[in-house]
């Protein structure tokens, strides 16, 4: 079952906004981009979202999910964004990438023995995994590698790959290092190869922002503004 978590702000005074009267995100818990600590919501992509809907007179609220549920929910029209992401083909069909908020690192992550080799025969013979629901997870999938399990969070992909249970799995390098972090071991326990960068964004709606046209432009320049 999901997990629902939700802040609320309400713009001061009475300044006119672009939006809809709440806008409506939705998120997962995914550190340190975004998180769940002591009743509040932190992290680097709460913070940039924050300060660019606060600076343009938005009220808000937040809704944390599994992530999942989140794009679900933006592509049944349940709310109007959802974020961190990347750019895909699916996403593409039903929402439109903002302006970047973080850039994101891919690595691979080596199990114990596992030579550090990606090619046609590991990836039949070899057991890959990432974040069910990522587009790293689907990526997996399209491109031909023995893809098993369908882990929620970095914390059990780590699990899975110390166990040996999965051989190699492709992740964020930030939160793979927060998840090395919070279960007490190096940043060089596993070895690595980067894959590849993204930049990461908020997905509004095109429903949404066909119905607020000036929303968009407006959001993206809060943001360049908030990331200074």
């Amino acid at each position: 079952m999901a997990l629902f978590i939700s802040l609320f702000t309400i713009s001061s005074g009475y300044a006119k906004t672009i939006g809809p009267s709440r806008l409506m995100l939705t998120t997962q818990d995914w550190a340190p981009y975004q998180f769940h600590q002591n009743t509040e919501m932190k992290g680097l992509a709460i913070d940039t979202v924050k300060c660019a809907l606060g600076s343009i007179s938005q009220p808000y609220q937040l809704t944390m999910t599994n992530w999942s549920e989140a794009q679900l929910r933006v592509q049944s029209g349940a709310q109007h964004g959802f974020f961190l992401a990347s750019e895909s083909q699916e996403r593409n069909e039903y929402a439109t990438l903002s302006a970047p908020i973080a850039k994101q690192t891919i690595n691979w992550y080596f199990g114990s023995g596992v030579k550090p080799t990606i090619n046609e025969l590991s990836k039949l013979n070899l057991k890959f995994s990432a974040k069910f629901g990522s587009n790293k997870w689907f990526w997996l999938k399209r491109h031909g590698f023995n893809v098993i399990k369908q882990p929620r969070d970095a914390t059990v992909l780590l699990t899975l790959l110390k166990r040996r249970e999965i051989d190699i799995v492709l992740e964020d390098q930030r939160v793979f290092d927060n998840a090395l972090e919070s279960a007490g071991l190096a940043k060089d326990y596993f070895r690595s190869k980067h894959m590849e960068t993204k930049q990461m964004g908020v997905y509004f709606s095109n429903q949404f922002l066909n119905e607020y046209s000036g929303f968009l432009d407006s959001f993206n320049s809060a943001v360049k503004k908030c990331k200074g």
